[in-house]
């Protein structure tokens, strides 16, 4: 989501790298140049029937359109399993890190993050600065509480990840580079975020853990799915599209939509007040320019 945020892959192939989304949905929507239609689930609106055409083209193999979805998942695997191993870097995002040990979080059922954060020589992992917690047992919680209100009993795996990989196997000298990536490098980003944490209402959008959870509670996403938000979706999408992405033309389309009816705010897991910030923002759209 956040390199969705800032248009890293878009950025990297304009420079002539050759990128691949590794997440099943993330990888469709990518080849297909289409936009996520939901913070978990990014392909969610796209039939069977379209996959198997879109792989088809893409892998260069006849996938039947009524084949079994399972047949579909088995190509995307051996299509990528090649670009794993012969990457030159991994990037990763991570769902929380722990300040005390420097350790990341990263939740994940397909297994696609550890082979691309395990495989490269070179592991880079780009962060949004609000997802660092103080202590392991913090982070800990945080992972709990988002795997738990994504829907999951218990994720497939929680990768906890605190340096490159090393040995000390031959007379106990510390070498990087085992069998995983030789470098880690952490990077996190502000993006407008220091701005919004200025705002006492509007900066519970940075208290977000990014479950999903209130996109299955909104009306309005009912009926728009991933037009009703700007990289974030619903209200905490206006709120960032006004005030970290400063455009406050789209802020005020998504803001007047929202119907401030709390089912979200009942849902959150760390009770984020979407209609308070809703009401603030109006305010704010409403008043006139400052002049310089």
């Amino acid at each position: 989501m956040t390199g969705e945020e800032i248009g890293l892959r878009e950025h990297l192939e304009e420079k002539g790298n050759e990128v691949y989304e590794t997440d099943l949905g993330e990888f469709i929507i990518q080849k297909l140049g289409s936009k996520p239609m939901h913070i978990l689930s990014p392909s969610i609106h796209v039939p069977r029937e379209d996959v198997a055409r879109l792989f088809s083209k893409v892998m260069g193999q006849e996938i039947a359109p009524d084949a079994e979805i399972a047949t579909m998942v088995s190509a995307a695997r051996d299509f990528l399993r090649d670009k794993f191993f012969k990457a030159d870097i991994g990037i990763s995002g991570a769902n929380v890190v722990a300040a005390e040990t420097g350790t990341l979080f990263i939740i994940e059922n397909e297994g696609n993050i550890r082979l691309a954060t395990g495989a490269p020589l070179v592991h880079i992992a780009l962060v949004g600065m609000e997802k660092l917690v103080p202590t392991l047992a913090d982070a800990y919680k945080v992972s709990e509480v988002t795997w738990r209100y994504a829907n999951y009993t218990m994720p497939a795996y929680v990768s906890l990840i605190s340096g490159p990989s090393k040995t000390g196997d031959i007379e106990k000298v510390i070498t990087y580079g085992a069998h995983g990536p030789k470098e880690l490098h952490v990077i996190f980003l502000d993006g407008g975020r220091t701005r919004l944490a200025k705002y006492p209402k509007l900066k519970q959008a940075l208290y977000c853990l990014r479950c999903g959870g209130c996109l299955y509670e909104c009306p309005v996403f009912a009926v728009t799915a991933g037009h009703f938000g700007d990289k974030y979706f619903t209200g905490i999408g206006a709120v960032w599209a006004a005030i970290v992405n400063q455009d406050m033309e789209k802020a005020a389309s998504l803001a007047y939509t929202c119907l401030t009816c709390g089912r979200c705010r009942q849902r959150c897991p760390v009770k984020i007040d979407v209609p308070e910030m809703i009401i603030e923002l109006r305010k704010l759209l409403a008043e006139p320019p400052k002049s310089e």
